[in-house]
């Protein structure tokens, strides 16, 4: 199957957020997510539909990890200024497929969910979703 223009879209900016943080300095862990990130972008961008959910994640978790640095700590430099901008940038839009990604996250760890499945999932993504970028906060 061949990607819509929206994953297209959502697989090119995770790929260009993954490679603008992957030179950054080491801070938790970076350079995991962001090569969990480029794995799931350049796999939706082969047209692999089971990219979609693990991009999200991946982003939701990106975006937990940089916003900090973003807001709350100064980078060490301009260009790392620019990277995790960069970085967040291209995290958004895999935050919008949120709720695109959530049924086909349940239907690849359920097999054939009900519609009772597809909204735990969904809860069960937000409310991670809302601990993953709100515990910095807690630190």
């Amino acid at each position: 199957m061949r990607p819509t223009r929206l994953e297209l879209l959502i697989g090119v900016l995770g790929l260009v957020a993954a490679l603008a943080v992957l030179p950054l300095p080491t801070v938790a862990s970076t350079p995991e997510v962001a090569a969990i990130l480029a794995v799931a972008a350049v796999a939706l961008l082969a047209g692999e539909r089971w990219a979609l959910p693990i991009l999200v994640l991946a982003d939701i978790a990106l975006i937990g990890l940089l916003w900090p640095r973003a807001f709350l700590h100064d980078p060490p430099s301009t260009s790392a200024r620019i990277g995790v901008l960069l970085g967040l940038a291209g995290a958004l839009p895999g935050i919008v497929a949120f709720g695109r990604a959530a049924p086909a996250l349940a239907e690849l760890v359920l097999g054939r969910p009900t519609q009772r499945a597809h909204f735990y999932v969904r809860a069960l993504l937000v409310a991670t979703s809302l601990i993953w970028i709100a515990s910095p906060l807690a630190a």
